[in-house]
């Protein structure tokens, strides 16, 4: 099919695939599969590297508990880790940490060798420390180097990759179990999913919960479906409809909070809430996104999910993203000709 791109050229679907380096691509309407298609080796059983589709995940886990009685959004970060009174996220709740409203100072720049996100990447295991690295060895040792505050908690959206750890270690504290538990008996079972979900953890086995988690094409797009279901699988409720309906439709204080954002220019009429990028907050179209290309795009009201594992050159590209969501939005007015 032939689409008109942001330039105004006419593009077709599969040039979109090629220059936005796609590994897998998956479209669902109606609960079924109308497009589906892998490159450079992947197959439906490869495992591919989900990046902070990771926290979308995370905040699902979070919602459950939320409703089970066992978290409040409302609640201090320290309610759950006591340990944080003497880090610059003393006196942020929960709810800001999920909508990235935190006041704390980390640079989440992923080409600067020498900054803060390099060093949470040693810390955390996604590389290699070396002989000679004398920082912290774990998610905890870095969240005690976290003491310089930005700003007030809750003034602004401010994209930091580390909080979102933060919520998955309170997830754990306030449920006393292990995520990869929670993940399987809560989601990754009822769901039917075909493979295991794998994560990088760091030296005391605690999961990346920011962007470490590792899937199959169709279990990510299974995930999708349950979003875009209400949580519903086969007639059992696995995630609550409340929950889901929260993230899809921020309000308003959100809203303009992501518009004076560094991302409000990039992503104009964007939101960001519970660890989903809101792509439409007035219709409920929301997406999982992370770098290098990955995309989960989940219409519920038109019954329609997108997902796309990519392995694009730069870790940052919001050209390229708006070039896979006009792909994608194409297919959608495709599906509901």
């Amino acid at each position: 099919m032939i689409y008109p791109d942001a330039s105004g050229s006419a593009v077709t679907v599969d040039e979109m695939l090629q220059r936005t380096w796609t590994d897998g691509f998956l479209v669902m309407h109606g609960g079924e599969i109308v497009l589906e298609q892998y490159f450079n080796g992947m197959t439906p059983q490869t495992l591919h590297l989900m990046m902070s589709y990771s926290k979308s995940v995370t905040s699902t886990l979070v919602g459950i508990a939320a409703f089970a009685g066992q978290m409040d959004p409302s609640a201090a970060l320290t309610d759950y880790l006591p340990e944080l009174t003497d880090t610059a996220l003393n006196g942020a709740t929960l709810q800001q940490a999920l909508d990235m409203q935190v006041g704390v100072t980390f640079d989440e720049d992923y080409e600067n060798l020498n900054g803060d996100w390099r060093d949470f990447e040693l810390a955390t295991g996604w590389r290699d420390a070396g002989p000679g690295y004398t920082g912290p060895r774990d998610i905890a040792g870095v969240t005690r180097t976290l003491t310089d505050s930005s700003g007030p908690h809750g003034d602004v959206f401010h994209y930091q990759s580390v909080v979102t750890n933060i919520v998955g270690v309170c997830l754990e504290r306030a449920t006393g179990r292990r995520f990869s538990d929670l993940l399987s008996e809560q989601t990754w079972q009822p769901l039917g999913a075909e493979q295991d979900l794998v994560t990088i953890v760091d030296s005391t086995g605690s999961a990346s919960f920011e962007g470490g988690f590792n899937c199959c094409l169709r279990d990510f797009s299974r995930f999708g479906r349950l979003i875009c279901e209400c949580g519903n699988v086969a007639g059992r409720q696995v995630v609550p409809s409340e929950w889901i309906d929260v993230c899809r439709f921020p309000e308003s204080a959100l809203v303009a909070s992501f518009a004076r954002s560094e991302y409000g220019d990039a992503l104009r009429g964007f939101a960001y809430h519970n660890k989903w990028w809101v792509r439409d907050p007035a219709r409920g179209v929301i997406m999982a996104l992370g770098i290098n290309g990955q995309m989960l795009y989940i219409d519920p009201e038109r019954d329609f999910v997108a997902a796309k594992f990519s392995s694009q050159p730069e870790v940052v590209d919001f050209a390229m993203a708006l070039d896979q969501i006009d792909g994608i939005e194409a297919i959608l007015d495709a599906c509901l000709a």
